[in-house]
């Protein structure tokens, strides 16, 4: 971050004046004999970033931090206190209603009732959804000492509150310790075999902070930055102007000229739920951070790949657990009538600090969250429900890749996600949201261990980047406490008919590779424009669905094989041309390739990845125009609305298209791809890689 001007005042001045004494010295006649002096004077101003970083934990931390814990459950609050923070709770609701830290009384937002509190967006069959927020019911104190307090606010369900409360046993944990400058909150949910169907299509925690002081966001190394203030997202009041959906507003008069004209919308902040540990708000003059810190992802769902909401304008803060964002309803969401089901979600772990600059706080939430994945699975958590390390097993192996039209099988720095999810079909973990998951990335050379596994039966799948398709291990893996699997070496044979004439893109389930436009001008979001990062970010920009009608205003993509390259010449995203007003046209890509000969020992196959889809309709046709009797199409296929939501995927699907030979001839050839659905600008799809292999034997 460049945020020398977040330092605080008494910091500017101190750097200032020994940088002015240093250059004077550089220019004097005495530069020779004060040599030592300089080189001290610049070591002074790195002791004082150095002593800065180093008393961090003093200041959030302060001498009152050997304060034991304690509990006032006097009237209708319940207050928490560790002399660093104390938090007030609603009683028996369970909702945060303050925390007091530093300098201040309460660092949420008293504007709204709701601060800090749980829902679940639910619906029975035949129903409008509706928001449950788990409101509790009754109190408890779990366990006090003087170093710890664990308390629940609970709630339990019967058929006479059908249709109006969500069919579940709730219980809602908050740990607090004795010098620790934080919250770690979890929650227990349950249906029992005899309830009702129910949709749960979101579950999730909210944090609502102090908007008048909490002012500049982060949620990685590189995005990081002052942010506008909820007021200027106001349409009725002209603040703000309306964009093709609620959540993204164009900004007309905000408070802050810096964000005039720019796009502010929640989904540019997304992240991959394996990246998605730390994000957070700071409050600069106050100079405290306030931040979300996820340990494990063991109660997350779809995968280390599913993208998810972290923190945006507000001040707010996310801890999501399950969504159909950037997915759609193709993930499992509806639990059965019959169908029992109990899970545990987190525990997360709010954090508060205080530093002088934003760089610092952001460098000690880095390390309180290396200190919390290093405690993972905590010993502190008094919930029969949460398996201590002790009762958790570990799964260990080694990973190869097998393509016959490959002479390596190691897997030669390619990237291998390994990890165990509830059994199903090849594939099916990203979709599956009602057990726990565990991932890791496997070693270079394919080597793999999975530790601290909630004891259960597991299937075990894996990917890799680099080819196509999904890997899984053909026995169920059973877990028990203290058990260590090691499953020898796998060996992961992606789908292959022949050798590759060729191909398009890289198979990573992405299609970052692809040409991602510039944004409209007008509509620009300046992060994603201005940080280090930019061209990895390119994505993350409001609109791009509409500049595939400008790049190709009148002709579709042409990709001719041998001679376009498809990191220019491959739109990122398959999508309806605009022809004015709203009015949208089915599009049709072209692959031109040469055959110096026909094999007739066999059919010839197109692999056809897709990185996201959402409503469409892709028709492939081989040397002929789209017909309504296309050779292939997919159907109608995806509602994962990563293009509008500026993600790079979705949900990852492989079709595998058959060509007979009698399609194809020697010389050019063209296959066809049409979009057939014109429903929506947000119709399409993203291509992650396509390759045409020629029967075995056939001549590359």
């Amino acid at each position: 971050m460049a945020n020398y001007h977040r330092i605080s005042f008494w910091d500017k001045k101190a750097y200032c004046l020994i940088l002015c004494f240093l250059c004077w010295l550089r220019f004097s006649e005495l530069v020779k004999e004060m040599d030592r002096v300089i080189t001290q004077g610049f070591v002074l101003i790195f002791l004082l970033q150095g002593v800065h970083s180093r008393t961090l934990r003093s200041e959030s931390n302060t001498a009152e931090s050997g304060q034991k814990v304690t509990v006032n459950t006097a009237g209708e609050q319940v207050v928490v206190d560790n002399g660093i923070i104390q938090l007030t709770f609603s009683n028996p609701a369970g909702l945060v209603t303050a925390i007091k830290y530093k300098g201040f009384d309460n660092v949420l937002n008293e504007r709204t009732k709701n601060r800090v509190y749980w829902d679940i967006v639910w619906y029975e069959p035949g129903q409008v959804s509706q928001t449950d927020f788990l409101i509790g019911e009754k109190f408890k104190i779990i366990s006090q000492t003087s170093e710890q307090v664990e308390i629940s606010f609970s709630k339990t369900w019967d058929t006479s509150k059908r249709g109006s409360t969500i069919p579940l046993n709730v219980d809602k944990r908050y740990i607090i310790r004795r010098g620790v400058s934080g919250v770690y909150m979890y929650g227990v949910v349950e249906r029992l075999k005899s309830w009702p169907t129910v949709t749960m299509d979101q579950t999730r925690i909210v944090y609502k902070l102090n908007a008048t002081k909490f002012d500049y966001m982060a949620v990685d190394d590189h995005r990081q930055n002052l942010m506008p203030l909820e007021a200027d997202r106001n349409l009725t009041d002209g603040s703000a102007a309306p964009l093709e959906y609620k959540e993204a507003v164009r900004m007309v008069k905000p408070k802050n000229k810096l964000f005039k004209g720019q796009v502010d919308d929640k989904y540019l902040y997304s992240m991959e739920s394996k990246d998605n540990r730390l994000h957070g708000w700071l409050a600069s003059e106050q100079r405290v951070g306030f931040w979300i810190i996820t340990a494990s992802n063991e109660f997350r769902t779809c995968g280390p790949v599913k993208q998810e909401l972290t923190s945006h304008t507000g001040p707010t803060l996310l801890s999501m657990f399950t969504s159909t964002h950037y997915a759609g309803k193709e993930i499992n969401t509806t639990y059965a009538s019959g169908e029992p089901w109990k899970k545990m979600f987190g525990p997360v772990f709010v954090y508060l600090n205080s530093a002088p600059s934003p760089d610092l706080m952001w460098t000690d939430a880095k390390r309180q969250l290396a200190a919390e994945v290093k405690s993972w699975p905590y010993e502190f958590v008094k919930s029969e429900d949460y398996p201590l390390r002790q009762q958790r097993g570990t799964v260990q192996g080694q990973l190869s890749v097998k393509d016959s039209f490959k002479s390596k099988s190691k897997l030669n720095e390619e990237i291998a996600f390994v990890g165990l999810a509830l059994p199903g079909e090849v594939g099916s973990w990203q979709a599956e949201t009602k057990g726990y998951q565990f991932w890791t990335q496997a070693d270079k050379t394919g080597t793999f261990t999975i530790a601290n596994v909630r004891p259960g039966t597991y299937n075990l799948f894996a990917w890799v980047a680099g080819h196509i398709g999904d890997y899984k291990y053909e026995r169920e893996i059973t877990i028990t406490p203290g058990k260590e699997i090691n499953v020898g070496p796998l060996v992961y044979e992606p789908p292959r008919s022949g050798p590759t004439l060729w191909e398009i893109g890289v198979p990573d389930r992405s299609a970052a590779e692809f040409n991602i436009p510039d944004p409209d001008p007008a509509l620009i979001t300046k992060l994603y424009a201005n940080h280090p990062n930019a061209p990895e970010d390119r994505f993350r920009q409001y609109g791009l669905w509409d500049r595939y009608s400008a790049v190709y205003p009148k002709e579709d993509v042409t990709f001719t094989v041998g001679v376009s390259d498809y990191k220019k010449d491959w739109f990122f995203a398959h999508l309806n041309r605009k022809t004015g007003g709203k009015k949208l046209q089915a599009t049709t890509w072209k692959i031109v390739f040469n055959l110096k000969e026909v094999s007739q020992n066999g059919n010839y196959t197109l692999r056809m990845a897709l990185a996201a889809a959402n409503t469409a309709d892709i028709l492939v046709e081989v040397n002929k125009p789209p017909s309504t009797k296309p050779m292939f199409r997919t159907g109608m296929v995806g509602r994962d609305n990563a293009i509008a939501r500026h993600g790079i995927h979705g949900l990852y699907r492989l079709f595998n298209i058959g060509v007979q030979t009698n399609l194809l001839k020697v010389g050019d050839n063209t296959i066809y791809l049409t979009q057939n659905r014109v429903t929506s600008i947000f119709a399409g799809v993203m291509y992650d890689y396509l390759r045409l292999e020629g029967p075995s034997g056939a001549k590359q």
